[in-house]
Parts: C-alpha cells; sequence; structure tokens
C-alpha cells in the first residue's frame, strides 16, 4: 500500500504580487501523473489547502478539479484544515463526501469531535489507519476547566481522547497542521502565536509510526525520521530557495508494509524555482554564470553605490521573472531601519494601530468607526475573528 503526504498547497497564493496559480494547476498536473504512474492508494494533504479563509473562485475551481481527479486515478483523499483555511467552509458537505473517498477533517468546537480516526483500504487489500487532526486554535475549542489554553494542550488533549480508537498506533499516520518545535522556519509562514505559544513538542507524537505535518514551508524530518514536514509544493518566498538537495521541494511517498512504514521524498517538478542575485547591475547583466537563473523568479540586490536610472527595465530583459530589486542602503539607513523595528517590537497593539489613525485619518473618527477600532483591540489579539 502507498500513501502520499504533501500539504501547504496555498492556492491562491501570490508572491510578491505575482500569481502562482497557473504553476499550482501544473504542480496538480503532476501529482495526478504520480498518483496514477506510481498506484497511490491514498493522498494525505496536511493544511492549507487555501491561502486565505475566503479563497477566490478560481483557486476554489483548482481546488475541485485536482480532487477530482486524484479519485480518478485511484486513490482516495485525507485532507485537514490549516491555520490559513476556514474550518466552517471545508467542513460544509464532509460527511457526504466521505462516502465518495474524500475525506475532510476540521476543527470543531468540542474535543470529542475532532480528529476521529479513519480506515483506508489499498488495492491490495492492506489497511491503515489515520488519525486527521486539523489546525486546532486554542481560543476557539472548547477546554476542560482550569486548562492552560495554548497549542500544545488542545493537541495533547485531542491526541489522548482518539488514540485509544487505534488498533495499533505505531502502525498509524497521524496528520497535523502543527509547529513541532525543531521545526525550520521561512519567512513565508503565518506565526502561530494566537492563544499562547504556538509551538508543540515531538513527544506528542512518539506513539505513531508516521506523522505527516504541515505548516512549515521547508521539507524535512524531526527526530528519527518519523515525523515529517512534506514542504510546499514550490518556494512561496524567497527564504526557500533550497541550500542543499534536502531542501529542494518534494513530496513523501509513504510505503506501508505489514509491520512497518517507511518514506521517501519524491521531488516536485513543473514549477519556477526563486533566486537571490547579489552583486553589480553591469555584473547581473553580463555574467554568463547567471544564465541558469533566467527562467527563476528572481530578486535582485546591487551593490551599486549611488541610485541608476532604468536599472529594473533592463534586468528585465534577462530575466523576464525579475520580482524585486533591492537597491544598496548605506549604513545610516541600515541603522535608522534596526532602530525602527526593536521601537516597533516594544509598542502594544493599540499604540500602533492608534498612531496610524491619526496619521491617516487627521479628522478624527466617528462614534461608529471608533466603536468598531475599540471593539476590534480587544477582539483581534484574543484570536476572535467574527
Amino acid at each position: 500500500m502507498r500513501l502520499i503526504h504533501t500539504s501547504d498547497w496555498h492556492f491562491g497564493k501570490r508572491l510578491l504580487g505575482t500569481d502562482l496559480l497557473p504553476l499550482q494547476a501544473t504542480f496538480c498536473d503532476w501529482l495526478v501523473e504520480l498518483v496514477r504512474d506510481e498506484k497511490i492508494d491514498c493522498v494525505m494533504i496536511s493544511g492549507d489547502i487555501y491561502d486565505r479563509a475566503d479563497p477566490k473562485d478560481d483557486a476554489v475551481d483548482l481546488l475541485d478539479d485536482v480532487l477530482n481527479r486524484i479519485r480518478g486515478a485511484g486513490a482516495s483523499i485525507v485532507a485537514i484544515s490549516g491555520n490559513h483555511d476556514s474550518a466552517e467552509r471545508l467542513h460544509f458537505g464532509t460527511r457526504f463526501m466521505s462516502s465518495s473517498g474524500l475525506h475532510i477533517r476540521t476543527e470543531r468546537r468540542e474535543i470529542k469531535d475532532i480528529a476521529a480516526p479513519l480506515t483506508i483500504e489499498g488495492r491490495d487489500g492492506t489497511e491503515v489507519e489515520i488519525l486527521p487532526i486539523p489546525y486546532l486554535d486554542p481560543t476557539r475549542v472548547a477546554m476542560a476547566e482550569h486548562s492552560v489554553p495554548n497549542h500544545e494542550s488542545v493537541l495533547r488533549a485531542v491526541i489522548k481522547n482518539q488514540i485509544s480508537q487505534l488498533k495499533n498506533p505505531s502502525r498509524a499516520v497521524a496528520m497535523a497542521h502543527a509547529f513541532v518545535v525543531g521545526g525550520k522556519e521561512s519567512e513565508s509562514e503565518r506565526k502561530l502565536t494566537v492563544g499562547g505559544t504556538g509551538s508543540v513538542s515531538s513527544d506528542l507524537f512518539k506513539d505513531f509510526g508516521y506523522v505527516a505535518l504541515g505548516h512549515l514551508h521547508t521539507p524535512h524530518e524531526l527526530g528519527d525520521g518519523r515525523l515529517v514536514y512534506s514542504g510546499t509544493p514550490m518556494p512561496y518566498s524567497f527564504s526557500e530557495e533550497p541550500k542543499k538537495d534536502e531542501d529542494k521541494k518534494s513530496v513523501r511517498v509513504i510505503n506501508v508494509d505489514r509491520d512497518s512504514l517507511s518514506s521517501v521524498a519524491v521531488l516536485c517538478t513543473n514549477f519556477r524555482d526563486v533566486i537571490t542575485l547579489d552583486g553589480s547591475l553591469e555584473d547581473i547583466m553580463s555574467a554568463a554564470k547567471y544564465s541558469k537563473y533566467e527562467d527563476f523568479f528572481v530578486r535582485v540586490r546591487l551593490i551599486d553605490a549611488g541610485r541608476q536610472i532604468g536599472v529594473r527595465d533592463r534586468l528585465k530583459r534577462r530575466f523576464p521573472h525579475l520580482l524585486e530589486v533591492v537597491p544598496r542602503q548605506s549604513d545610516q539607513q541600515k541603522l535608522l531601519d534596526s532602530v525602527r523595528l526593536k521601537e516597533m517590537a516594544r509598542r502594544s497593539h493599540e499604540e500602533v494601530v492608534r498612531e496610524y489613525i491619526s496619521e491617516t485619518f487627521p479628522q478624527g473618527l466617528d462614534d461608529f468607526q471608533e466603536s468598531f477600532i475599540n471593539e476590534a483591540l480587544v477582539d483581534v489579539p484574543s484570536g476572535d475573528d467574527s
């Protein structure tokens, strides 16, 4: 029996204003072909299916299309909601869809209603149990009295409630969308800090044979290799430029044997990689060593002193997918920026918002606007998105 572990598709994502949906559609074509060629029995998607809670129509259409084609290629699907997804929207119709081989698990208000285990049967009759734990906001899930409302406590409560339902946890797969201590972060993840600390201990998953993690965008293993972040199918920030082979974008193919689970990374293709080029304008425009990056998404950091005219247009003639040009900063400007960032970090949400309002609306706010702002300053830091 063979499974695929993938995550963080972020359908609808834009990279510095550039629509990535055409490349995401190409990834879908590649994934469906992999499912068909490798006779995959189940595709597991570990959260952040969409990039936003209210995805646009074209992102919804792409998901509908790829899920239908994966089922047509013979694989069932197990997906969980991530912190970018709307649990309510993804939950709609899930009970009906389960009978067709599409199993979506999302956050619910009660611990007992979260992450009911699934048994997936392969083409050869082999079975594997999956515990699909969605992203859990500790401010939205009802916890026992006197419980500490953080990510680890709510995740621990769900696992404790459901693990007894598994016949053999050591041969089961747990899915989760969380930041496990020791994981590799990048610039494109949204921090999991609502309701307390966003990190959880790897010890939570010590009983499982394989843990299919989502949230962190760089593919990597934790501990003894049982805990795996599959990462995004393509780069979503320039920080995801691979520094070594294991950083390259991939999905994991899991082999389910009679007594064990093992996995191997399969490199994704058909996406546009990212690169940051540092150097002078003339060198970057003329050096042969940069030819291999001409179809990449490119960020250029110039070392030239002084302002030059038409830099972006010149660079785009060689790098048509140029996204950003960063001019050289003086040492004085770097110092000022550093001081400004440190000063901003010390200020409260209310101080930042009030300063913005005073600068943007010098005439002041009316009673309704003032009331709205006051309520938002109370609700948003506590995680209330209503």
